[in-house]
Formats: structure tokens, sequence, C-alpha cells
């Protein structure tokens, strides 16, 4: 994960990101091995994810949930169970549920986007920038989701940019990314007050966010969060 030196504050978080998805994982795998390694013993721990609402969710979601505010306070409660368990619940992400400042967008080939228009539509935003290698890993992913729902004339994708328009047509004559590109948009992405990129967001039919990550591992509930908004 990223944040731009020369736009909105450019530190690489790349490393954190994977220390911490490296850490997660390797909880994972430690369970995993004692489980086969104690197979002579009565009883074998596991390892269980929560959101904030007490749901299950997978190890991927648990890894996108904590990494969705990079520079918040991590107030994860971890448990032992009575039956050796250990529980994970994460807290909720503060930006779902909020409704963000209105905006006006003109992509690079001259569609506009206005937020009060778009209301009764599901929008899936992306923030990114061209030296951004988070950010460009996860284009052809991202070109995937959109073609998942190119039949859908209710949901509409915009990526958002700081780079100037010059840079980004560009950059997109010889790089596929399917989503409504808009250059210069500073002042739109500061707006959302976030840190680090790229970051992915959903914006329900009611103008509300309902989805607030970074990277993504758990692209199976992205999809799911955009399905059940276009089911409203």
């Amino acid at each position: 994960m990223f944040r731009p030196r020369s736009k909105p504050r450019l530190i690489l978080f790349a490393v954190v990101f994977l220390a911490g998805a490296s850490c997660f994982g390797q909880a994972k795998s430690d369970t995993e091995t004692s489980s086969v390694s104690a197979k002579n013993t009565p009883a074998k721990s596991k390892t269980v994810f929560r959101d904030s609402d007490g749901n299950l969710i997978s190890n991927n979601e648990f890894v996108d949930i904590r990494m969705a505010n990079p520079s918040y306070r991590d107030a994860t409660i971890v448990r032992t169970l009575d039956d050796g368990t250990i529980e994970f619940r994460l807290q909720k992400v503060p930006q779902e549920g909020e409704t963000p400042w209105s905006f006006s967008l003109r992509s690079v080939n001259g569609l506009e986007f206005d937020a009060d228009k778009l209301k009764g539509k599901v929008v899936v935003l992306n923030f990114w920038f061209i030296g951004c290698p988070p950010c460009m890993a996860e284009i052809p992913r991202l070109n995937d989701l959109k073609q998942e729902f190119s039949a859908n004339n209710d949901v509409v994708f915009v990526a958002l940019t700081a780079d100037d328009e010059h840079a980004v047509k560009k950059f997109l004559e010889h790089e596929k990314f399917d989503y409504n590109v808009v250059a210069d948009s500073k002042p739109t992405l500061d707006s959302f007050r976030f840190a680090g990129y790229p970051k992915n967001i959903v914006i329900g039919k009611d103008g509300k966010i309902v989805y607030w990550r970074s990277t993504i591992h758990a692209w199976e509930k992205f999809e799911s969060v955009i399905k059940a908004e276009l089911e409203k």
C-alpha cells in the first residue's frame, strides 16, 4: 500500500501490508501445524475471525478489514474461548455508513459523474496513481470485476487519480483499465480523508458508504457487497 510523496503523502505501505498479511497467514499455518502434530492430544486449537457484528469471516477478509485504515490504531480483540479456540474480533470500519462529500467528476473520456445524480445506483470507486505498484497489481482483477457487472446499468465503476490528464491518457495507451478513469482529482480525493493507496469503496443506492478497503484479498466479498446493494 502506498502514500504518494509528491501527491497526497507518499510512504511505502507495501512492507507493512505484507508483514501483516504474512503474520495472519502464519497464525493460520501455526494452527494447522499444531493440529497435525497434536493428533494424540485430546484437544485441537483453532483460530476464528469475526467482524464487528460477530459474523464469521474468512482469513482474507480479516486481513482486508485490518488494513482498511492502516493509519488507525488497531483495536482488534483477541481472546481464547473455553474450548481453546483463539477468536479475533475486529472493530467496525468507521467510514462505512457515512455519506461522502458531494462530488462532480469528468472522466478522461468526457463522461460526467455527479454524486447527486448517481443516487439510486451502486458506485464502485478506486483511488490509485501511476507510480503505485499495489495499484498496478490489482488493475487486472478490477477489470474482471467490472466485466462481471458489464450488463448492469445500475452499477458505475470510477477510478480517481491525482495524476494529470496527459499522463493518465499516455498510461492508458498501453495499459488496460476498464473503470471510468478520472484524472486531476486531488480535491475529491482529499475530501475522503484517507491514507494509503490503493483504496476501494462501494457507495450504496442510498448514497452511503457500505464498503471501505485498501488492497483486496477477499475478492469474493467485494463482489458480494456489490450484488447485495444491487438487490436493494
